[in-house]
């Protein structure tokens, strides 16, 4: 697989946001003290909120913690399922983050996010048919606004499970949704080039040009570009460009090795 096609899949996490202090700043594992005032769905954000920022600290101990409490406070949460998920996803526990996908989608089968994180699970695990299944699930939700990613996701699992075509399909619904996103063009463009598709791969860097700004990426397609079209003028003003402007790019020390 061409080395620009080698993406994480997007994980469209809960939108945690920050709230007032509900719950006491002793949160250590055995200690649990809630004011009396506070309704059982506030506490249960917060928690999910501190479960999710030791998680991001890598302190496991105490997001799982957190997050059980956060579930135990409002069990029908959606975005604590979520989280619980991809808590699971992080600490290699991957029978019971599915677990916690089934849930939530036995919970609320029409939660699109459920289903788009569910597939990125599921593709993760080289179940590709399954993952775009949910995918599409997602997609077919009336309130979901987040098409872009979830057809990139799809585009990215299909990479995985050797559907060219259907990748470079996704990636242009992606791209009606979000034409001028450079990490899209740029993904697509790897994908044009890696199916011969210069004409497609010209397109994408054109437009990436007009508002995306040089990156060891984008310099290399070009470079790639340059170099199928047989443009070797080209290909050297994109090779001198990335060892000047990314030297320590490992793109640039390919281009000083001649492998490309």
């Amino acid at each position: 697989m061409n080395e620009h096609m080698k993406k994480s899949i997007l994980f469209v996490a809960a939108i945690l946001l920050g709230l007032p202090g509900c719950v006491t700043e002793t949160t250590f594992v055995g200690k649990d003290t809630v004011r009396s005032d506070v309704d059982r769905q506030t506490a249960a954000k917060t928690r999910l909120n501190l479960g999710m920022g030791y998680l991001d600290k890598g302190d496991m101990t105490q997001a799982k913690f957190n997050l059980e409490k956060a579930y135990q406070f409002d069990p029908h949460n959606p975005d604590i399922h979520l989280a619980k998920a991809y808590y699971y996803q992080k600490v290699g526990d991957y029978k019971s983050a599915e677990a916690s996908y089934l849930s939530l989608i036995e919970l609320n089968g029409e939660n699109p996010d459920a289903h788009n994180n569910y597939g990125v699970f599921l593709c993760g695990q080289k179940r590709y048919a399954e993952a775009d299944k949910h995918f599409q699930l997602a997609l077919a939700q009336p309130e979901y606004i987040r098409m872009d990613d979830t057809y990139e996701n799809g585009a990215v699992c299909a990479i995985q499970a050797g559907n060219k075509a259907k990748a470079a399909e996704y990636y242009d619904l992606a791209l009606g949704y979000s034409p001028s996103r450079g990490k899209l063009l740029l993904e697509a463009a790897a994908l044009a080039l890696d199916m011969n598709n210069t004409g497609k791969a010209a397109g994408y860097l054109q437009r990436y040009s007009k508002g995306g700004k040089n990156t060891p990426q984008s310099l290399w397609l070009h470079l790639e570009l340059a170099q199928n079209q047989g443009e070797l003028a080209e290909l050297h003003k994109f090779g001198n460009q990335l060892v000047q402007q990314f030297p320590k790019s490992d793109q640039a020390k390919r281009y000083l090795n001649n492998d490309y």
